[in-house]
């Protein structure tokens, strides 16, 4: 049995732990007053994953941070969202061995289907989650691999985009900038002029940097609040009491 010091105690290290966090994320914020946007956002993405391994101990760092936005963030009706153009892109079908890619079975179908609906416009208001797309292929071609769907379309969400194109981008090539001021030369990461945070510039993705260091400091809140309440640490998490007695002891 635990001790009720022993729980204050653990309570304490887990504030101990939000409250170091924190102070990173006002470290971002004055990066991004002080003009460092590039650095301040990269940084952003870089705590988002650090958190979603904390959370979830998987060996995929993609998926990871996908399921933190999903769910913490408060924005996983438009993360979740599929881009159509990523998928198009990047989609091929497993027997393409040699095809740069990310598998989904009958991909040619699917693409066709989609081509369909979207044409070949990148449009972020009519695009859907993969429920949705899951409904619509549905009624468009009937018998596919559903289960294989449920399980890869995630790779071509919005917030897939936001770790390769932006996190794995900054982090392996340097630059995460889409958008450049023609007088400055300063990279830009506006809303659109619509006001929109997750849009599309010709046929890229783009992510304000409101929405970026929103979703950090959402994710981060939730995590918080959990865990104190909870008195476990992220990964402890949807874990019952007796199992993490058993790890202990």
């Amino acid at each position: 049995m635990i001790k009720d010091e022993d729980v204050a105690a653990k309570k304490e290290f887990i504030v101990i732990f939000f409250n170091v966090f924190e102070n990173k994320i006002e470290n971002v914020k004055k990066m991004l007053a002080q003009g460092f946007t590039e650095e301040s956002l990269l940084l952003s993405c870089c705590y988002i994953g650090a958190l979603a391994n904390f959370r979830y101990e998987r060996s995929d760092d993609r998926d990871n941070f996908i399921k933190v936005i999903y769910d913490y963030s408060n924005q996983k009706d438009l993360f979740s969202k599929i881009s159509w153009i990523n998928l198009y892109k990047k989609g091929k079908d497993p027997t393409e061995k040699n095809r740069k890619g990310k598998p989904i079975s009958n991909y040619l179908d699917i693409k066709t289907a989609l081509l369909k609906k979207y044409d070949k416009k990148c449009n972020h208001q009519q695009e859907m989650d993969k429920e949705k797309i899951i409904e619509y292929l549905q009624s468009e071609l009937g018998s596919l691999d559903y289960m294989n769907l449920e399980t890869n379309l995630d790779k071509f969400s919005y917030a897939a985009v936001l770790y390769e194109e932006y996190r794995c981008a900054g982090v392996h090539e340097g630059s995460l900038a889409v958008t450049w001021d023609a007088k400055t030369g300063k990279p830009l990461f506006e809303k659109s002029e619509d006001g929109a945070d997750i849009y599309y510039s010709s046929n890229t993705l783009c992510f304000s940097k409101e929405i970026i260091i929103g979703t950090l400091e959402s994710i981060h809140s939730n995590l918080r609040k959990k865990c104190i309440m909870e008195i476990k640490w992220p990964y402890e998490l949807g874990c019952s009491m007796n199992s993490i007695l058993d790890e202990l002891s």
